[in-house]
């Protein structure tokens, strides 16, 4: 089964092309190739820039939870 990433449906591997928007197999793979990479990038950096800023948030968070508990104990 292949799986078409224009349109989002699943169709026969045996069909040359997407029945739904008739986009060619190897037409589509190299557009997702040529367009994967690019994303890939975008996304590896954003979750890098999350991670920088959310873990020393963390960090702070439990920081302040434990003040509050001891300043109630």
């Amino acid at each position: 089964m292949k799986y078409c990433k224009n349109c989002h449906i699943v169709y026969s591997s045996e069909a040359a092309a997407c029945p739904k928007c008739g986009i060619p197999h190897e037409a589509e793979n190299r557009q997702a190739a040529v367009s994967d990479t690019a994303a890939d990038k975008k996304t590896v950096r954003r979750d890098w820039i999350w991670i920088a800023i959310g873990v020393p948030v963390l960090i702070g968070v439990i920081y302040l939870l434990i003040l509050l508990l001891k300043s109630l104990g």
